[in-house]
């Protein structure tokens, strides 16, 4: 068996039992520990072979070690050395351990081994050293390591970490510096260095080749922990230029935001352009029925107010292009107002009106108060309608969302007796003659 094992990974065990004149005995149980000071029970057992008395057992086979756990933490113990034993015992009887024998031939022994247990390392970049757009000459380069027991992902503390810094020479890497850190509490080591771009301190016939840096992480061996190497970490280059950078500042990656910009400004500016159109075509229809209905209110002459009315509206839907023949009836008129303006103006309410305008074009009874009234009522809820679409609606307060700023009025003296009435003082409304006089 050899004297040191790591840390949660699998071990061998070879041993032989023999008598004391040499003689191998076989066919016995062995137990055994790992520990046996403060772990009373064995953690697995093993049969010596007939003939030899010998054993090879292997800790991560299910059929000598069915848990196939290797060496595992000892409490806080994680690190050191540690006592492996195996016993014969024939007249103990342990759980998870061999049987006693009923009539022992050979009497029981032990053998103790001390073995280092050691750990394997994993070295993780903690903060990361590698810069996509390169380094600018004077610019400081800081990385950190972190180093954590392998399989347990526990810190390593006070431990030796070595940064090589190496450089390319156009045909390999060759170093240049070697630094060494210490780990913290939290297994973290840090480096930093000021970036020379293609000169290597120290020589003077030597550049790094388009300024090519790279940083090899070494951690050192010591007495409880296998040494550890990461070589393949980020390599370090010259950026371009600050003032090239300056001067193509138009890129393709800025041409291709200001490019999204400018089609969201011109997207943004057509539906506000297109707003304001509706809005106003819909201010002046609003305006045309405004000034028929204050017409009709005004004047005695309806019917030429209502022929005024109808002429305006045709005039300004043929500006819009809702007309395409110069002459058009009456409801194909309605049915083009219908289709412009989407079902902003009810169908009923225009109905009304165009209906008024026949009955004063072609019937011939006189148009009077009844039909004004019926051409007010139309115009009216049309010009309703078209404030609402403007967002231009009347706020009404009614007696029920009004608040009472002022109380009942009291009269002085006023008071309410027991009973619930309201007396005055001073005054005795009860007429009661008890026939008493002065």
């Amino acid at each position: 068996m050899s004297t040191h094992i790591n840390s949660k990974e699998s071990f061998h065990i070879d041993a032989m039992l023999t008598q004391v004149n040499g003689n191998p005995v076989g066919g016995k149980c062995l137990n055994i520990y790992l520990d046996p000071e403060t772990n009373t029970r064995p953690i697995a057992t093993a049969i010596t072979r007939d003939g030899t008395g010998e054993i090879e057992w292997y800790s991560g086979d299910p059929d000598d070690n069915p848990s196939r756990r290797g060496v595992e933490p000892n409490g806080n113990q994680l690190e050191g050395f540690r006592t492996i034993r195996v016993a014969y015992e024939p007249t103990k009887e342990l759980p998870g351990g061999c049987r006693a024998e009923t009539t022992p031939l050979v009497n029981g022994s032990f053998q103790d081994i001390e073995v280092l247990v050691r750990s394997k390392v994993d070295i993780l970049l903690k903060n990361h050293w590698s810069n996509p757009l390169g380094y600018q000459v004077g610019d400081e380069v800081a990385g950190a390591v972190a180093i954590l027991r392998d399989r347990l992902d526990v810190s390593v503390e006070g431990e030796t970490v070595i940064f090589t810094f190496q450089y390319w020479n156009g045909t390999g890497w060759e170093t240049n510096n070697v630094e060494y850190a210490v780990t913290n509490e939290h297994g973290e080591a840090n480096f930093s260095f000021i970036y020379t771009g293609e000169e290597v301190p120290g020589e003077l016939d030597i550049n790094a080749v388009n300024g090519k840096w790279r940083v090899l992480i070494h951690f050192q061996e010591s007495s409880f922990f296998q040494e550890e190497f990461l070589n393949s970490t980020p390599v370090i280059y010259l950026g371009e230029p600050l003032v090239e950078q300056n001067a193509n500042f138009f890129t393709f990656k800025v041409l291709t935001v200001i490019g999204i910009a400018l089609a969201f400004a011109v997207l943004i500016g057509a539906i506000m352009y297109r707003n304001y159109n509706e809005r106003r075509r819909i201010e002046i229809i609003r305006g045309i029925l405004t000034d028929s209905l204050m017409s009709l209110k005004a004047s005695n002459d309806y019917i030429q107010t209502i022929f005024n009315c109808y002429k305006d509206l045709v005039r300004f839907f043929r500006s819009r292009g809702a007309m395409k023949k110069v002459y058009e009836t009456t409801r194909e008129f309605e049915d083009a107002i219908n289709a412009m303006l989407g079902g902003i103006m009810p169908p009923e309410d225009l109905d009304t009106l165009f209906s008024i305008f026949e009955e004063a074009r072609y019937s011939d009874h006189e148009i009077g108060a009844d039909q004004r009234d019926r051409a007010i009522a139309a115009l009216q809820a049309l010009i309703n309608h078209l404030s609402n679409a403007l967002g231009e609606s009347m706020l009404n307060r009614t007696s029920s969302n009004e608040s009472t700023l002022y109380g009942s009025r009291v009269k002085a003296g006023e008071f309410i007796d027991s009973e619930g009435n309201t007396r005055i003082a001073g005054i005795d409304e009860e007429n009661e003659n008890d026939g008493f006089s002065l």
